[in-house]
C-alpha cells in the first residue's frame, strides 16, 4: 500500500474552512450621506474663500467688507466656543466625598478633603530649608498640588473644585488647586483673582493681538513677495496647494485636538498668501489673509465643536454654508452680480451637493460588492486588539 504525499488533502475537506470578507462591514447608506456633510462644509468653505479673493481682485467686492465680515462671524463663533468649552468642563468637576458626624473622628490624614488638607499644610512649619526649598508647593495624597505660604503658582488652574464643607470657602477660594498636569505644562497664570473662564478669554485676546498685529505688519512685505513670478504660475501654486489642503484635512478629527491637520492647513495659507499677493494694496492683504486665517485655522474648530455639541446645529450651519458658497459663487461669475445670478449659483451649488453626496455614498457602498478577502486556517494568526484586550 502506498503512503500519501506530504501535502496531500482530502478533497471532502478541501477549503471547506474557507472563509470569504470575515470582517467585513456592510455599509449603510445615510449614515454615509450624514458623515458626507464633513466633507462639504470644508469645500463650500473653500468655495467661499476663493470667490472672495475673485471679488477683491476684481474689485467687486471691498476687502474691508470681507473682513469685517469675517470679524463679525469669528466673534460669534467664539462665543459659542467659550461656552461650550466652560459647559464642559462644569460638567467635570468632581464632587467632594461629605463625612458624616460620625466618621469624622476616624478620618485619617489621607482621607481628609482637600481643602481641611490644604488648611494643615499651612499649619505646619515652612519646608524652605528643605531639600525642596522654593517650590511653595505641597502635595496631598489625592494628586493635587496646594501652593503654601508665599507661593508662587506655575500654571493655571484647570477645573475649580468646590468645597465640601460651607465653612472653609473664603480659604479654599483665596487659594489655588493645581493639577500634575497643569504644573508639568510650565505656563504662567494671570493673577490669582482672574477666574479660570476669564484667564481663558484673556489668553484668546492676547493671541488674536498677536495675530493682527502680525499680519499687519507683515502685509507689505507679503504684497511684494511674488512681483518678480508671471500670474499663470501664481494661479497653478495656489490651485495645487489649495488641493492639497482639500486632500489632506483631518474630516475625521474629534474635539480636544491640538493641531489638526497641520499640512492641511499651512497649504491653505500658503496659498491664501501667494494670492493676496497679488492684490493692489498692503491692506488688500491684510483683509485677505486675516480672512483666510478665519476661514483655514478658527472655523474648522468650531465645525468640530459644533457637531459634537449639536448635529441638528451641524445641519443647519452644512445647509447655510451650501447656499452662501453658491450665492458668491453666482455673484463673482456673472458680470452683473443680480439676484437672478445668486439664485442661480445656490440652485446650481446645492444640485452639486446633494448629487455629490447621494452619488459618492452609493457608489462607496457598490465598491463593496468587489471586495474580496479570502481566510482560512492556512493563514498566520493575527492578533486582534479590542477595548484594551487581545483576541
Amino acid at each position: 500500500m502506498m503512503a500519501d504525499p506530504d501535502n496531500y488533502t482530502d478533497p471532502p475537506s478541501f477549503l471547506s474552512h474557507l472563509q470569504r470578507n470575515p470582517r467585513l462591514q456592510p455599509y449603510d447608506f445615510w449614515p454615509l450621506v450624514a458623515d458626507s456633510t464633513v466633507i462639504v462644509q470644508h469645500l463650500s468653505s473653500v468655495v467661499i474663500f476663493i470667490c472672495c479673493f475673485v471679488g477683491i481682485y476684481k474689485d467687486k467686492v471691498s476687502h474691508s467688507y470681507v473682513s469685517t465680515l469675517g470679524n463679525v462671524c469669528t466673534v460669534l463663533g467664539w462665543g459659542f466656543w467659550d461656552y461650550w468649552v466652560a459647559h464642559t468642563e462644569a460638567a467635570r468637576v468632581i464632587p467632594k466625598p461629605t463625612a458624616t458626624p460620625g466618621s469624622q473622628s476616624q478620618t485619617s490624614e489621607n482621607d481628609r478633603p482637600d481643602d481641611q488638607y490644604a488648611d494643615q499644610q499651612r499649619s505646619r512649619p515652612s519646608s524652605r530649608d528643605s531639600d525642596f526649598a522654593g517650590l511653595g508647593l505641597n502635595l496631598n495624597p489625592r494628586g493635587h498640588f496646594v501652593p503654601g505660604d508665599g507661593a508662587h503658582p506655575t500654571s493655571i488652574p484647570a477645573t475649580p473644585f468646590a468645597p465640601s464643607n460651607p465653612s472653609s470657602a473664603s480659604s479654599t477660594t483665596s487659594s489655588h488647586i493645581y493639577t500634575t498636569q497643569n504644573i508639568a505644562s510650565g505656563h504662567h497664570p494671570f493673577p490669582s483673582t482672574i477666574s479660570p473662564r476669564n484667564q481663558r478669554r484673556l489668553a484668546t485676546l492676547k493671541s488674536a493681538v498677536l495675530i493682527y498685529s502680525g499680519l499687519y505688519g507683515l502685509s507689505p512685505i507679503l504684497k511684494s513677495l511674488t512681483t518678480s513670478t508671471s500670474s499663470d504660475s501664481i494661479w497653478a501654486i495656489s490651485a495645487s496647494l489649495m488641493c492639497l489642503n482639500i486632500f489632506f484635512f483631518d474630516y475625521g478629527g474629534e474635539v480636544g485636538v491640538k493641531y489638526p491637520a497641520p499640512l492641511s492647513m499651512n497649504a491653505a495659507v500658503m496659498s491664501s498668501t501667494v494670492l493676496a499677493s497679488r492684490l493692489l494694496s498692503a491692506a488688500h492683504v491684510f483683509s485677505l489673509m486675516l480672512f483666510s486665517m478665519e476661514v483655514f485655522a478658527l472655523f474648522p474648530i468650531f465645525r468640530r465643536h459644533l457637531r459634537h455639541e449639536s448635529w441638528r446645529g451641524h445641519l443647519a450651519l452644512t445647509f447655510a454654508l451650501v447656499l452662501v458658497a453658491g450665492g458668491v459663487l453666482g455673484f463673482v461669475w456673472s458680470t452683473e452680480g443680480s439676484w437672478q445670478a445668486i439664485l442661480l449659483g445656490m440652485l446650481l451649488w446645492s444640485l452639486v451637493a446633494v448629487l455629490g453626496m447621494g452619488g459618492c455614498s452609493w457608489w462607496l457602498i457598490r465598491l463593496q460588492h468587489y471586495k474580496n478577502v479570502v481566510t482560512g486556517p492556512w493563514d498566520p494568526a493575527r492578533p486582534v486588539i479590542r477595548d484594551g484586550g487581545w483576541e
